[in-house]
């Protein structure tokens, strides 16, 4: 009871509690398995990247608009993502690595299963919330996955301040 009555009174004062997700992260650009031209620059759907944070596409669910409709609202938005296992639910030899990301790409849910949770509440089959694909062209994604031999990872999603 006593923590609802503080959640409502840090909400009345402009305190919201940051969004955490059960988050998945992959990682894509040039030279991936699917053909993606380098990610690190102004034509992705939010038209921006910025030399001094780490880029992500997110998935669709939290980027706020799908193909086509330009930037999302997630567009801009900041995480820190939290790496903890493997595909498998294997820990990771690196796990509790954490990497601050900007949000400047969408990962789109059309015939792509990692990114097409239904909701905030749906799941994708790693049981994430979201899937954060990092860019690998500015060193996200050898920022989080760095020697734990992994591609995909699965852990927390936490906004933050960029």
């Amino acid at each position: 009871m006593l923590t609802n009555a503080v959640l409502l009174l840090a909400t009345a004062f402009g305190f919201a509690q940051a969004a955490t997700y059960k988050a998945s992260f992959t990682e894509y650009g040039s030279g991936d398995q699917n053909g993606s031209p380098n990610c690190n620059t102004n034509t992705v759907a939010c038209g921006f990247f910025s030399a001094n944070t780490f880029q992500a596409a997110v998935s669709q669910n939290l980027f706020g608009v799908g193909p086509g409709a330009g930037a999302g609202p997630a567009c801009g938005t900041c995480y820190k993502l939290t790496a903890q296992t493997d595909s498998s639910g294997n820990k990771l030899s690196n796990a509790g690595n954490s990497v601050t990301v900007q949000v400047n790409n969408l990962c789109p849910a059309d015939s792509n299963p990692l990114c097409s949770q239904s909701g905030l509440s749906g799941t994708n089959q790693y049981g994430a919330n979201v899937n954060f694909d990092l860019c690998k062209d500015d060193g996200a994604a050898n920022a989080l996955f760095g020697s734990s031999g992994v591609g995909l990872a699965v852990g927390t999603a936490e906004e933050v301040s960029c």
